[in-house]
Formats: C-alpha cells, sequence, structure tokens
C-alpha cells in the first residue's frame, strides 16, 4: 500500500537473474483492483483526514511492469487526489527507477499536461532475499523540488502464523520533516492477511500503526484491499 505517491510514477527495477529465470519465455497478466483506506498516510505524512479509495490497474510482462494507483479522498478535500502511472524492470531484489507525483485538483484546471503539481522522484530499492530479508528504500526528488528532498527506509519482513508483518522506520529531509533537516519521521508497524470468502475469492486485509515523532503524530490505518 501508498500504501504511494505518483502521476506519473516511472519505477525502473535493476538486478541479477538466474540463468534458469532467464531461459523462461515472459508471462504477461493484468490486474486491477481497489484498496478502501480508513486514512491516506504515507512514509508518516497525512494526505487525508477521512476515508479514501484507491483504484489501481497494472500490466505485468516478464520483469516490465506499467501501472496505474489513485487515491481519492471520501471527505472531498483538495489534499487528498493523487493520481500516479509507473513503470518498472526488475531483475531479482534490486530496483532503480523513477516517480512522478501529481495532485489533480477537483472542478480547476489542474495542468496536468503542463506538469503543474507534479513531482518527480528518483529511487532505489532492495526486498530483501532469504538470507537477508531486510529491505531497504531510497528516494530523491529530481524536479518541482527545488530542495531535492531525499527519504530512506529500512524494513523488515516476518510471519506469525498467517499473518504477515514488517516494522520500518523512515526518514527524510526537507519536504518530509518540518524544519527540513534530514531525521526520523516514519516508523512502525504493518501486518497483513487474507480472508478466504470462496474457494475462488479472499479478501485482503492489512492494519498498520504509523508513528511521526518530527510532526508528533500517530496513526492506525485500516486497509480492505478488493
Amino acid at each position: 500500500m501508498k500504501t504511494i505517491k505518483r502521476t506519473l510514477l516511472l519505477l525502473i527495477a535493476i538486478g541479477s537473474l538466474s540463468t534458469a529465470n532467464a531461459q523462461e519465455e515472459p508471462k504477461t497478466k493484468f490486474d486491477v483492483g481497489v484498496d478502501f483506506a480508513s486514512r491516506y498516510v504515507w512514509r508518516g505524512l497525512e494526505f487525508s483526514d477521512s476515508p479514501a479509495v484507491q483504484p489501481y490497474a497494472e500490466l505485468t510482462s516478464g520483469n516490465f511492469t506499467l501501472g496505474a494507483w489513485a487515491s481519492y479522498e471520501t471527505g472531498g478535500q483538495v489534499v487528498g487526489q493523487e493520481l500516479d502511472l509507473y513503470a518498472s524492470y526488475a531483475f531479482g531484489p534490486v530496483s532503480l527507477g523513477f516517480i512522478d507525483y501529481a495532485f489533480p485538483v477537483d472542478g480547476t484546471s489542474d495542468g496536468y499536461f503542463k506538469m503543474q503539481n507534479h513531482v518527480g522522484e528518483a529511487t532505489l530499492s532492495f526486498d530483501g532475499v532469504a538470507k537477508f530479508p531486510l529491505t531497504f528504500l531510497l528516494g530523491f526528488n529530481v524536479y518541482n523540488d527545488d530542495q531535492n528532498s531525499v527519504y530512506t527506509e529500512l524494513g523488515y519482513p516476518f510471519k506469525v502464523g498467517e499473518t504477515e508483518l514488517k516494522a520500518f522506520v523512515g526518514a527524510g529531509n526537507e519536504l518530509y520533516t518540518t524544519n527540513g533537516e534530514y531525521k526520523v519521521s516514519n516508523f512502525g508497524l504493518s501486518a497483513a492477511k487474507a480472508i478466504k470468502i470462496t474457494d475462488a475469492f479472499s479478501l485482503g486485509v492489512s492494519a498498520s500503526a504509523i508513528f511521526n515523532p518530527d510532526t508528533d503524530d500517530a496513526y492506525l490505518v485500516f486497509v480492505i484491499s478488493l
């Protein structure tokens, strides 16, 4: 889950493939879905003060992924509107990419094709491996942010019974903190599991306890995924 921020989200992933995977024919699939979030909180920052609907569509072919993600606050707050597009190419657990975030304004011209209300971010991430499950994310804003804000995050996934959990801690500067200094601005614990409804359908649910020591805020976000 954004939970991200994205209007042209271009994500390119680079890593290593095994010889067996290299010999496999690319498999193509298309997926659509929607999340219903009690609150939209991203990297420790609150982007809605009411529930949000977050649809997505994603095409995957081999290691290449192209998709769209959006978030719309049900309370009608302008700050809660977002639309992201993204693409990725991944080998193994290492990803290198680019994200363009845009924030449409309902009822007015938001200059979408003039690249107004957009922020571009280059990203580098490591998804962890069996012997070293720690995850890492580095994000660096490259346009429409004069401060070139940086965000980093470490995560540790683990499992308790049928529930997937992840502890995380993130730090950023400039746009991510109240005084612009690089500091911890996001930490907490997330939990997710699938609830079987029928043999062919399961409902995804997750909850995240999120704390931001910089803004002195705390959130408990619940998400239902279809």
